[in-house]
């Protein structure tokens, strides 16, 4: 009965974006400034039917799924040298701290002078990216019940890939898919933003750069469905479809 109120309450909510699209569109009558329900439509069948869009979604969004991967590995390391040892920690914490204060404009102007217009969506992403995912792993990590960090001193004498495989990454499953989403969804933005400041070719971030160039709002809102739609549908993935990885027990030597 719950999930039925929560899903009656989530389409209401949905309803409710679009009435409020269809009276302001009434409103305004400036297709240059708000596009209509069918219009914007329309331009999203229309890119959905150019192979030139699936090329641009693979750059973009493949980038950013290259970016989370090698981010999760290195934060997975990070936080684990963290938790076992404190100076390390105290070592890396403001480098994570400096990547989370530091303004996306002037970094982008920066690095627009240092890289090329390819690579800097990708870098940015990644400073963005890893202090999160980081910060999740290791507030997971130190998080895990003592009696079980001592039951696996008892076991093996060192923290060897099969108790950090077998034991912790199975207990600490949520903070890593909370991690994830988290870092997909601002990962998605500041990439997307990044190539629509630097241009990036092929993206979907020169795409709207070119829309907006073009005063087209009905592109502009068509590649933004497109964009919530990709992350909704990452998140149920996620949130759905991750089975939960049974605790292995491991044998006495």
């Amino acid at each position: 009965m719950k999930k039925y109120k929560r899903q009656i309450f989530t389409y209401a909510g949905i309803l409710f974006i679009f009435i409020i699209w269809i009276i302001l569109s009434e409103v305004i009558k400036e297709e240059i400034i708000l596009p209509t329900i069918p219009t914007t439509f329309q331009s999203l069948f229309n890119l959905l039917s150019k192979s030139k869009t699936y090329l641009v979604l693979l750059n973009s969004i493949g980038g950013l799924f290259l970016v989370v991967v090698i981010g999760f590995v290195i934060s997975l390391i990070l936080s684990l040298v963290s938790f076992k040892f404190e100076g390390f920690k105290n070592f890396i914490q403001p480098l994570m701290s400096l990547f989370k204060i530091l303004p996306v404009p002037a970094v982008i102007i920066f690095f627009l002078v240092q890289f090329s217009q390819a690579i800097i969506p990708y870098i940015l992403t990644s400073m963005v990216v890893i202090p999160i995912m980081y910060e999740g792993l290791y507030a997971s990590i130190i998080s895990i019940d003592d009696d079980i960090n001592d039951e696996v001193k008892m076991i093996s004498n060192n923290t060897n890939l099969s108790v950090i495989f077998n034991i912790y990454i199975p207990i600490i499953r949520p903070g890593i898919i909370s991690s994830l989403l988290q870092s997909i969804g601002i990962g998605l933005k500041v990439k997307v933003m990044t190539e629509f400041v630097a241009n990036t070719p092929n993206s979907i971030g020169y795409e709207l750069n070119q829309a907006k160039s073009w005063l087209s709002m009905d592109l502009v809102f068509a590649w933004t469905i497109i964009l919530v739609v990709i992350v909704i549908l990452l998140d149920f993935i996620l949130s759905k479809f991750i089975k939960k990885k049974p605790i292995k027990k491991l044998k006495y030597n």
